[in-house]
């Protein structure tokens, strides 16, 4: 078994906090602003959109379901990934009697599938909505020593519920963006691997990426340029917003945030991508205080940071040592 220090255990804890606060904060400061245009979210907010977290900010279910399939791997991320599947739908069926936090018809509708009895192979529908992205980054933690079974492990949990080649490519990449994060990549260093692990799976995916990545790097403004990029229904067009927000903006959390949500389109989940991308890269001290302070329910993420950290050194192969 491989040792680690406890410095490195503090410093995986940070990341997975900042993966945790960072992607909950996203999805919040979007909450508000989804299905507005950017023109009605200036003329509520003021020119510069939405930029702050009021107190009580609650999430939607992008946090929720992220939590949902957390709480699946909590449970046999160590086992093999049939059997891990069979438990993430069971949670996936749970979850229908929690508080409906704005699910898309499609994840509904796959949970629904299972809770009728379809076997979880089946239960997904073809679909290329961006429901199997906004929760898959979590994976890219437990599963970030082992790559071949994070990339499976994204595959199969997504198509739990989203059938569809667009939607496999952006929950591979969207777990392994995380996994390149803690690895210390920044959103720049990602292309090129992003790029080679979705090779083949679907072109429109592959377009949105190198999309992303050009127009990051263009003298376009940022709304000029996300708004050429569309509103991020789709999975393809979610990373490709929320990446595009990683990339001018590597290192300032806030900003990347902020530019993620002020959008016409689906504000929370490119706010959660990107949110959860930066977070896991900067950590913890990235993210406001002021905004984790002003999540609602922020206890039910801090309640499952330290088992998630024993479930990722088990999964690793990891002990620590003081």
């Amino acid at each position: 078994m491989k040792t680690g220090n406890l410095p490195d255990m503090l410093n995986i804890e940070k990341k997975l906090r900042g993966y945790f606060f960072g992607m909950a904060c996203g999805d919040a400061l979007g909450c508000p602003v989804e299905h507005l245009t950017l023109e009605q979210i200036k003329e509520k907010y003021g020119e510069k959109g939405i930029l702050e977290l009021p107190p009580d900010s609650p999430w939607t279910d992008d946090t929720q379901l992220m939590l949902v399939l957390a709480r699946g791997l909590l449970r046999g991320a160590e086992l093999e990934l049939p059997e891990l599947m069979g438990l993430i739908a069971e949670e996936l069926v749970f979850w229908l009697d929690e508080p409906d936090l704005g699910a898309g018809a499609t994840s509904r509708g796959a949970a629904l599938n299972l809770r009728d009895g379809v076997h979880w192979r089946k239960s997904g529908v073809r679909s290329k909505t961006c429901g199997s992205l906004m929760r898959i980054g979590i994976l890219g933690f437990i599963y970030r020593d082992d790559p071949d079974k994070l990339v499976k492990a994204a595959m199969l949990s997504g198509r739990i519920t989203h059938s569809h080649p667009v939607s496999d490519a952006a929950s591979i990449a969207g777990a392994y963006a995380v996994k390149l994060a803690l690895d210390g990549l920044g959103p720049g260093e990602m292309f090129e691997p992003l790029l080679k692990i979705t090779e083949g799976i679907s072109q429109e995916f592959t377009d949105a990426l190198e999309s992303s990545y050009k127009m990051a790097y263009s003298k376009k403004g940022d709304e000029e340029a996300l708004k050429t990029l569309g509103q991020g229904w789709y999975a393809d067009e979610t990373f490709a917003l929320a990446y595009f927000c990683t990339l001018r903006y590597p290192d300032d959390y806030r900003k990347a945030v902020q530019t993620a949500v002020n959008i016409t389109g689906d504000s929370d989940s490119v706010g959660s991508v990107a949110g959860g991308i930066l977070g896991a890269k900067l950590g913890i001290e990235a993210v406001p205080v002021s905004w984790t302070e002003a999540l609602k329910d922020k206890e039910k993420l801090e309640e499952m940071v330290l088992p998630l950290l024993e479930k990722y050194f088990q999964v690793s192969g990891n002990e620590v040592r003081s």
